[in-house]
């Protein structure tokens, strides 16, 4: 090089950096050695891809749909809601992870350090407090996180704020022991809120007064005129759902994730509305909204198999859209939770971020960058991000674009001639996962090269990938590899793998010309069977299975298939959108008949079946049932308790109570009122955590003198 061409060189790299500095504002990337290239590094690859969250670094995808540990948009949450909204954003937390009765996430919740950890990545968020579902004071571990959550939020000079929801486990032993009527119980553990939690000046207040909601509490006997008469504190009582709001001993009422349809594809909005509707209605109760990313308890041991599916993130826009419909800024909801921070057993957690399932591959040509997006919905994306590298590593950003624009002027960079690295960062909506794009190099003055992608399926879960037909306009194809997205990377123009089991995955080919620049070509690939009609990897016909059990199928016909789905003895229990499968299910004590069947486009459907056998070595329950005369509500009333249930080697999950007149509830206890005086019978059915069931009933004499 001259020295002409140096002092070029040179003035070229300071303007750059000047505009660079101008840019950015300065900032703390001024005092980093700066690049020959003219590169000023402002971040790392590896801090915008790494995990940004509270979640465990070891936490991957689970098949209920929370994703992997990521990095994800810190937007506000509040800004998905509606225009000028000022709702406060409450996350549900659960703090029972670490024991050796949940799954393992990677954490304790009752770790200081884990605590910090979360209120830190909610605060960044945009949420202003924890609702914390609370066992009672013996459930230490439980108790132990609310402890912590407590002092966490003291130490957040009064941004972050904490509440204690009251659940229905706090009261299982005083039911077990006093029939039923658990009164004492949820005074004690009110009074023990009161006292531990509620004076504490972090405590969540409305309207002057700390706020305790209550969650599946009526499963037992409660004597709420007692419980008013004996609480301290003057605390307002929220409870869950539409029907919360008339309750008598309400002050009001905060909505869930309800599940009514069968069809997991619901994401039962219709049940957002009721509860709007209803708060509407009742003016003078308080009202918590809620929303959330999708529901799965497939991993939960208390497992029904019940389902609203993620849908690639549109079920959390569309549960914090819905609430538009009914407030606005001149008529403000007061608060909303989330449902929930990191229940990762019932498949709810936001904590690690939400999949939009897009992915993207950028391109260049001439000196624009462009990029294509696929996979999901860029409903999902706020904006993106153009990325410069000289090694690959350390990034400078050249500037945000708005979500719809896909592409990026290099020529406003004025860039000394180098091979650069780009990148295109798709930042999403609030609590989204961010995607990066892969890695393309670029060089003024070159033609970028050209990559191709085919990709057959010659057998069973195998790919054949080739990059014929890339080519180069103004130089050669130097070198090739084929990342076939489960973490198989081969260098060369073909390859063959086989995968471990069948799924969509990305496949992406790198091209990289003479000089070093390179291109991208991307194929979301479903990994299947190419046997006609359905084929069920597993299980495997006339196994023995035990829960969580996993259902791999897929699914070939003449049209593409849209849909498979999975039916026990009949009954669909699961569905799922493209023309493979890869789930755990429960399926309940006993032999059963599975069909997995395929639906495309046109509505025809194919199909394949197995039999299997379930939880053989599962205990049946033994249900118990007794009855105590309820004079002080009527002289027909009586009370009806299930609490002697029992499960030698589980737990009831499910009961239901049925009176001689057709009245049933499906509570652990039942106050019932009957027309007149007479001889009645009441009769339990209890079920346990694999289907396993068994019946008492008892009878009694009400109205008699």
């Amino acid at each position: 090089m001259s020295v002409v061409d140096s002092r070029i060189s040179l003035v070229i790299t300071t303007s750059l950096l000047l505009i660079t500095l101008i840019g950015c504002g300065g900032g703390s990337s001024d005092n980093q050695p700066q690049p020959s290239s003219g590169i000023h590094p402002t971040t790392t690859l590896s801090a915008e891809t790494s995990n940004n969250t509270s979640a465990a670094d070891s936490f991957t995808q689970q098949t209920n749909g929370n994703a992997a540990a990521g990095n994800i948009s810190k937007l506000p949450i509040q800004s998905l809601l509606y225009s000028g909204a000022t709702t406060k954003i409450y996350a549900h937390v659960v703090g029972w992870f670490g024991g050796p009765n949940h799954m393992n996430v990677g954490y304790h919740s009752d770790d200081a350090n884990q605590v910090h950890r979360q209120v830190t990545d909610m605060m960044s968020r945009g949420i202003a407090g924890v609702i914390i579902d609370w066992h009672g004071p013996s459930s230490t571990t439980i108790n132990n996180t609310a402890m912590l959550m407590k002092t966490e939020a003291e130490s957040r000079s009064g941004q972050f704020q904490f509440a204690i929801m009251e659940d229905a486990s706090a009261l299982s032993s005083s039911a077990a022991a006093n029939h039923c009527d658990v009164t004492d119980q949820i005074i004690d553990d009110l009074n023990t809120i009161t006292a531990e939690f509620s004076t504490s000046s972090a405590y969540l207040r409305l309207n002057g007064r700390p706020v305790i909601l209550f969650f599946s509490v009526d499963t037992y006997y409660i004597d709420w005129t007692r419980v008013a008469s004996s609480v301290s504190g003057n605390p307002i009582f929220l409870f869950r759902g539409k029907s919360g709001l008339s309750l008598p001993q309400a002050d009001g009422a905060f909505q869930w994730a309800d599940l009514n349809s069968p069809d997991p594809f619901d994401m039962q909005l219709g049940a957002q509305d009721q509860f709007y509707t209803a708060a509407a209605a009742n003016p003078s109760q308080i009202a918590l909204g809620s929303a959330y990313a999708g529901f799965n308890d497939t991993l939960a041991a208390w497992s029904t198999d019940r389902f609203i599916h993620q849908s690639c993130g549109q079920t959390w826009l569309d549960t914090l859209s819905e609430v538009s419909k009914f407030y606005s800024s001149s008529h403000q909801l007061q608060a909303l939770q989330l449902v929930t921070w990191n229940d990762y057993e019932e498949g709810t957690a936001i904590e690690s971020g939400i999949d939009n399932c897009i992915y993207l591959t950028p391109s260049v040509l001439g000196n624009t960058l462009h990029w294509s997006v696929a996979g999901g919905s860029e409903n999902s994306v706020d904006h993106y991000t153009v990325f410069i590298s000289a090694d690959g590593q350390n990034l400078q950003s050249l500037g945000d674009v708005p979500s719809g624009t896909h592409s990026f002027d290099l020529n406003q960079v004025n860039l000394p001639t180098a091979t650069y690295k780009l990148y295109v960062k798709a930042v999403g909506q609030a609590s989204f996962q961010n995607k990066m794009s892969p890695v393309i190099a670029y060089q003024r003055g070159d033609q970028a090269p050209t990559a191709m992608l085919a990709v057959t399926q010659p057998s069973s879960l195998t790919l054949n990938a080739s990059t014929d037909g890339s080519s180069d306009p103004d130089g050669t194809v130097a070198g090739t590899s084929i990342d076939f997205g489960d973490g198989t990377v081969v260098s060369g123009p073909h390859a063959t793998h086989t995968y471990s089991a069948a799924g969509a995955y990305n496949v992406v080919a790198t091209i990289t010309d003479n000089i070093g620049a390179s291109a991208v070509a991307i194929q979301r690939v479903s990994v299947k069977s190419t046997g006609s009609g359905v084929t069920i990897f597993s299980p495997a016909d006339g196994s023995t299975i035990n829960w969580p059990t996993t259902f791999i199928a897929s699914g070939n016909s003449a049209n593409p298939v849209t849909k498979m789905s999975v039916l026990v003895d009949g009954q669909s229990v699961y569905a799922a959108n493209g023309d493979t499968i890869n789930t755990a299910l429960k399926i309940y004590r006993g032999t059963h008949h599975i069909t997995v069947q395929a639906t495309d486009g046109t509505g025809a459907i194919s199909s394949s079946s197995i039999d299997v056998t379930a939880e053989p070595n599962d205990l049946s329950p033994i249900a118990a049932v007794t009855t105590i005369l309820m004079p002080q509500i009527a002289p027909t009333a009586v009370l009806a308790c299930t609490t002697g249930s029992q499960d030698p080697d589980g737990f009831v999950n499910a009961q239901q109570i049925k009176f001689s007149d057709g009245t049933t509830s499906t509570s652990w206890a039942a106050v019932h009122t009957f027309a007149a005086p007479g001889t009645y019978s009441v009769t339990t059915m209890v079920t346990d955590q694999f289907g396993a069931s068994d019946s008492a009933s008892d009878t009694f004499t009400v109205g008699s003198r």
